[in-house]
């Protein structure tokens, strides 16, 4: 388990600045489907640099949680939203 600090400083990586070698690439993570989620979330701890930032080949990632707001199934549903008004 990371402490407070340690995952303050991971979420405050700047995407723009990070040196994208020094990155996880998200394809190379595998996590069995069949754990609890602690110990998923521990297996990809060790398999990760940076809990919230990633790669994707070229392409850096980062993932932020929002303490309020809508939810990602809010969210989702928003996006089809939007689809569907470009493709109809």
């Amino acid at each position: 388990m990371f402490s407070t600090e340690e995952l303050e400083r991971m979420a405050a990586v700047d995407i723009r600045t990070v040196d994208i070698n020094s990155l996880s690439d998200i394809r190379d993570i595998h996590i069995s489907t069949k754990k609890p989620v602690a110990a998923k979330l521990s297996e990809f701890d060790s398999q990760s640099s940076n809990r919230y930032i990633h790669r994707i080949g070229e392409w850096t990632v980062k993932v932020v949680h929002q303490k309020t707001g809508p939810d990602i199934d809010d969210k989702m549903l928003e996006y089809v939203r939007r689809l569907a008004e470009i493709y109809i």
